[in-house]
């Protein structure tokens, strides 16, 4: 009986260690409701909804008990960035609903008042003095409405454009009737005036009447900052975790992009890693968490890391990025994987023994997140994505909810796995 009693009580410690030192769905919910919340404004740049996130997070690696490398795990940096900070768009006297019937390009300028626009389709795109015409008949501060339904001409399709959007010829705004609502994005740049991109079918009819209001702020040198902690290990060579917290932030005041997949998973994920290894052992290689802003602006916070490293890159034994990991119901995608074959190697063999994934689907190095300044100056770096249904990336029905985590645990045991084969293979 007493040794069955012992057995019983271990087996609680185990379960117990496995609670404490495993993935937890609950706490990555938990980010993700908070980080997606309407509090931390998109995580972007209108109310500073980066700073937000930034201190948020950081409080998070307090919480963990985290080394810093700088003052309160901040790595400051700055970059021009266009924020708008008021969009109204109304048709023939009826409101558009931002991310539903319209979207705006990110390097907007801004414009207010009310215009009868100047409708510019096929037809008179094909005939250049006809278009001129019509463009001078108009005189100076007017809008225009481009639709290119059956032009088939994209190079005169792009000069009509880029003559809007330069506002050339008097044109002080631009509308584009689309065949769907476009994705958003971030502006680096600012042009004169507004360009606004609708969704065909929020305006069956004729536009006869557009009232639109809106203001944008551009930035140089906008202030942000990365969030850095570390756990030191029993040697000196570093496992970096990645991933960025910024999203697209908010076009004016409750316009935002929650980004749950894109990367509230990824966040979600590192934050959850740090807590895994703040609560075990020692680990053998110091792990280092990287939580980077402007990604979405084109990589801004990982390259400034990778330029300006606060421990020298060549100890930095493998660098994993996480970008959008809360899908996985058709398995993941690893990138750099032909150009790092031994890691890859590894994943597969691992996934194959424990069978985490549906798949693991290789691809080659590709600039599409934060992996890529690590990669470009040398650094062992590999990309984790999975691939399923979500509610999607660059828009404002990418919310928590939709967001499965179907293969959540089964990668982030795969990711651990990883790091214990490493050391397995480094020191037997």
């Amino acid at each position: 009986m007493k040794a069955l009693k012992h057995k019983f009580t271990l087996a609680l410690l185990a379960i117990s260690l496995l609670h404490v030192n495993g993935q937890d769905i609950k706490y990555v919910r938990k980010q993700l409701e908070r980080l997606c919340s309407a509090e931390f404004q998109g995580r972007g740049y209108y109310q500073k909804g980066d700073s937000i996130a930034a201190d948020y997070l950081a409080g998070q690696f307090k919480n963990f008990g985290l080394s810093s490398y700088t003052s309160g795990y901040l790595q400051d940096y700055s970059f021009n960035v266009n924020s708008l900070e008021r969009v109204s768009v109304m048709i023939n006297n009826e409101p558009l609903e931002f991310g539903t019937d319209f979207m705006m390009n990110p390097s907007s300028g801004s414009l207010t008042g009310s215009f009868e626009p100047v409708m510019i389709d096929a037809s008179l795109m094909e005939s250049p003095d006809r278009l001129l015409q019509r463009l001078s008949d108009n005189g100076d501060d007017h809008l225009i409405i481009l639709d290119s339904a059956g032009l088939n001409n994209p190079e005169l399709y792009s000069f009509v454009k880029t003559m809007g959007m330069t506002g050339q010829l008097g044109i002080s705004g631009m509308m584009e009737l689309c065949p769907n609502t476009p994705i958003g994005r971030v502006g680096r740049n600012v042009n004169p005036g507004p360009y606004i991109q609708i969704n065909r079918e929020a305006v069956p009819g004729a536009i006869n009447h557009v009232e639109i209001d809106i203001k944008n702020r551009y930035y140089e040198n906008y202030p942000t900052q990365n969030v850095i902690g570390f756990i030191p290990g029993q040697t000196q060579k570093v496992i970096v975790f990645t991933a960025h917290y910024d999203m697209l932030g908010s076009f004016g005041e409750g316009n935002y992009f929650p980004g749950a997949s894109d990367n509230g998973s990824g966040t979600a994920m590192v934050l959850d890693l740090a807590r895994h290894f703040s609560a075990g052992k020692k680990p053998y290689y110091t792990v280092a968490f990287m939580l980077f802003s402007g990604e979405e602006a084109g990589l801004m916070g990982s390259t400034h890391y990778a330029n300006h490293p606060l421990f020298p890159l060549e100890k930095i034994k493998l660098a994993i990025n996480l970008d959008m990991v809360g899908t996985g119901q058709q398995g993941v995608i690893l990138f750099n994987a032909p150009q790092r074959p031994l890691e890859a190697a590894i994943v597969q063999k691992i996934n194959e023994e424990k069978h985490y994934m549906i798949e693991v689907e290789e691809r080659t190095a590709k600039a599409n997140s934060d992996h890529w300044p690590f990669h470009e100056k040398g650094v062992p770096a590999i990309f984790f994505l999975t691939k399923g249904r979500s509610g999607g990336g660059h828009n404002i029905y990418d919310t928590p909810d939709k967001l499965p985590l179907y293969g959540y645990e089964n990668l982030f045991n795969l990711i651990i796995d990883l790091t214990r084969e490493l050391q397995e293979q480094e020191t037997e």
